[in-house]
């Protein structure tokens, strides 16, 4: 099987919002598929600004293909240089690193859906509910879901296309019992630092005193550890006794570290918090923009995990601290189930699924307000002189807002024999006065805009996709955000 994954990188270690999750379990799952035996390619905007030993090992197993810059070329020309990568690679799944909201995500979840190849996205298992609401508003456009979380975040009673999956995280706690004996430090309290990002680090800087006092040992790992290594000396000797700093350490060390902690610190980002819970270790981090939102978490979780925006030693931190550095991990099981194996059991589940698209799409979106009536109408003024007939609808969240919400529609059609697709977008507005305002500004010559069709109660819309330039800006962080606004939302 050739498997196309779709994912990105974005780093920014001065202001703390890099995202280079998303990428890390695209190469995760690739190098299984790889082992396996398929043929894996990948598509990634920001690869190129992020290195480690798992990038450098993809680097010798992958075919790597990039997309043009959606401020380079105009929507009509990145589409077809999709869809003639699609052709040239001509992949038997696909699969987005997360939901497909923008960018070459979703432009390729778009290409393959025209193209009638499966598609599969990777994403969190945040809370039940959550996981819930993810199926409900993106399920209709894929294939195959995996959402990835402890035990505990999984919905329940979930359809036959969704894989539930613990992190990305396996190995033994042998390498770094040995590593602790090398360094002298097997006989305290460890606590491991996650210091990819500076804001981690000082964090965990300005918290060694109250580590110190309860006689912990402390691990940075850190990209660039002699760096590290130099800011730390500014410290007080006293506190640097029991410190040690390492470069960042292989999958199954990193395991063994975060599995023998008594206490995590790190950025509050869902991979780290994650990790940590599934293994019954607390969690103590950075929050800034791009995090995901705590209250995220089922309320069983909350009381193991304390964020900060600030990297000072508040005395709400150093208490939060104190707390969790008392916290048994018996206090943790019920979190997560103690499986693991992530990798294993999304190839498993990708090479499990049908070779062609699933067929209920229609029915979920008819059960989401999209019934088939609405696109013969826009396709038979396409198309007045032919007769077409529509083979399948799929659809897709890409906003949330305070007036309502857009979703991506994807029609497929025969016509004369010709199978074809049309890419639209959906408005379902909550008044009336705010859809006639919106219908207005639509029909302005500068809005570059193209309304199709209205329903009879004037509060949907559909208009011609005319590229994700045209839609409301959706900020850094807007998975996190969108999720939010679903949880404070019934499902449409």
């Amino acid at each position: 099987m050739r498997v196309l994954f779709v994912a990105y990188c974005m780093v920014d270690n001065e202001n703390g919002d890099s995202l280079i999750g998303v990428y890390k379990r695209s190469i995760r799952i690739g190098l299984e598929m790889v082992r396996r035996g398929h043929e894996v390619w990948i598509v990634c905007a920001g690869r190129r600004l992020y290195h480690d030993d798992l990038t450098r090992l993809a680097e010798t197993h992958f075919h790597f293909a990039d997309l043009p810059e959606k401020s380079t070329v105009s929507i009509n020309v990145r589409r077809r240089y999709t869809r003639m990568l699609f052709r040239r690679i001509a992949p038997d799944m696909v699969v987005g690193g997360e939901a497909p909201l923008a960018g070459p995500i979703l432009e390729a979840t778009l290409c393959a859906v025209s193209l009638h190849i499966p598609v599969v996205v990777l994403d969190n298992a945040y809370s039940p509910e959550c996981s819930e609401r993810f199926v409900a508003v993106h399920g209709p456009m894929l294939d195959g879901i995996v959402l990835t979380g402890p035990s505990s975040c999984q919905m329940e009673n979930p359809p036959g296309y969704y894989c539930p999956v613990p992190p990305y995280i396996e190995g033994s706690e042998e390498d770094a019992g040995a590593l602790l004996d090398q360094l002298g430090l097997s006989d305290q309290n460890l606590v491991t630092v996650l210091g990819y990002e500076k804001k981690a680090e000082h964090l965990a800087a300005a918290l060694l005193p109250t580590l110190t006092r309860r006689g912990c040992a402390v691990v940075f790992l850190a990209p660039k550890p002699h760096e590290t290594q130099e800011r730390l000396h500014s410290l007080p000797a006293n506190l640097l006794k029991n410190t040690r700093v390492l470069p960042l350490p292989s999958e199954n060390l990193l395991f063994g570290l975060l599995k023998i902690s008594k206490l995590v610190i790190g950025k509050c980002g869902f991979m780290q918090v994650s990790e940590c819970l599934a293994l019954r270790t607390p969690f103590l981090g950075i929050q800034y923009r791009g995090c995901f939102p705590l209250q995220f978490l089922p309320r069983a979780a909350r009381p193991f995990v304390f964020g900060t925006h600030k990297t000072h030693a508040t005395w709400k931190t150093q208490r939060a601290t104190a707390r969790l550095l008392g916290t048994s991990p018996d206090e943790l099981c019920h979190l997560h189930d103690g499986s693991f194996g992530a990798r294993s059991a999304v190839a498993d589940f990708l090479e499990r699924l049908p070779s062609t698209p699933r067929g209920q799409t229609t029915e979920e979106c008819l059960r989401l307000g999209y019934p088939a009536a609405m696109f013969l109408e826009v396709l038979s003024k396409r198309h007045p002189d032919a007769t077409v007939s529509i083979d399948s609808v799929r659809c897709t969240r890409l906003r949330d807002m305070q007036w309502g919400y857009i979703d991506s529609v994807v029609c497929s059609y025969t016509i004369k024999s010709q199978r074809k697709a049309i890419f639209l977008w959906a408005r379902r507005y909550k008044s009336r006065w705010v859809a006639k305002r919106d219908l207005f500004l639509a029909g302005l010559p500068t809005s570059g805009r193209r309304v199709l069709f209205v329903s009879r109660d004037g509060l949907s819309i559909l208009e011609e996709d005319m590229g994700e330039l045209v839609l409301p800006t959706m900020p850094l962080g807007a998975t996190v955000l969108r999720k939010r606004t679903l949880l404070r939302r019934t499902a449409p």
